[in-house]
């Protein structure tokens, strides 16, 4: 009966280790402190005013909630029609759902969300807002896409230029990662069920 319950109990350990995270960026203040979040050491993406040579990372501009995005080129010279931005394989791998909060200034744009094998998953055209109030990157509308496959990249695209023109904010991915046990917790098993080799 003691290894019976011992294997039930080890089988419910196991079943809640594989629980997902959700990690959520917001971009508060201070806006600097995204650089050592998630998004930022996971992807390419960077602050359009960065990209185009300001160093001052806390620098928002008109966008008093989230962020002006950018892919990261880090060159004022380069043509920012597109936004680009790629995950590390690794995180991206363990992504399940992806979504973000968007808000655009230009027509004609679209998301494209790709998984791993660079598959396309989704492609959602994007209203133009056409309005900063209650302020720039205020009042973004959520999207949505599960990647069974993970997420390598997204991209948003636009005959016009995208960077610089596109608010993002509430930026969301719920992972596959299992939570990481305790050490303890095995020794905890066993001492509460008795020793099963006896």
């Amino acid at each position: 009966m003691k290894k019976l319950l011992l294997v039930s109990a080890l089988l419910a350990l196991v079943a809640s280790n594989a629980v997902a995270d959700v990690l959520i960026e917001t971009w508060p203040d201070p806006l600097a402190g995204w650089r050592t979040r998630w998004v930022a050491l996971n992807t390419n993406m960077v602050n359009w005013y960065v990209c185009n040579g300001d160093p001052n990372e806390g620098n928002r501009g008109n966008n008093p909630c989230g962020l002006w995005i950018c892919d990261g080129d880090n060159s004022p010279s380069v043509n920012h029609d597109d936004s680009n931005i790629i995950f590390n394989p690794a995180f991206g791998a363990t992504v399940i759902n992806f979504q973000i909060g968007i808000e655009s200034y230009i027509p004609a744009a679209t998301l494209k969300v790709y998984d791993l094998s660079d598959t396309e998953i989704a492609s959602i055209p994007l209203p133009t807002t056409g309005s900063c109030s209650p302020g720039c990157g205020c009042a973004t509308l959520n999207y949505a896409v599960n990647t069974p496959n993970g997420i390598g990249r997204f991209l948003i695209t636009s005959l016009n230029r995208v960077e610089g023109n596109m608010a993002i904010d509430n930026m969301q991915v719920t992972t596959s990662e299992a939570t990481p046990v305790e050490a303890s917790t095995w020794g905890k098993i066993k001492a509460g069920y008795g020793d099963s080799s006896k």
